[in-house]
């Protein structure tokens, strides 16, 4: 299964499911809900953030969080 970590930089992903409930708890407060489409807009240079756009607003992440959302294939 694939998660954020694996999209390039302007690529689009949709959420299938979340692999840790902590970040999922997390991250459905934020509004990143089961099909959402989310894309990634940068990575830090040391690869251990990520700046994601999410259908209406932007949040950046670490590289745990991003491995706990898992994308539809």
């Amino acid at each position: 299964m694939r998660s954020v970590l694996d999209l390039n930089i302007g690529e689009v992903g949709y959420v299938k499911s979340f692999g840790n409930l902590h970040c999922a708890c997390k991250f459905l407060t934020l509004g990143l809900l089961p099909k959402s489409s989310i894309r990634v807009v940068r990575k830090s240079p040391l690869g251990d953030a990520l700046y994601l756009q999410l259908e209406s607003h932007k949040i950046a992440i670490r590289k745990a969080e991003g491995e706990a959302i898992l994308l539809e294939d």
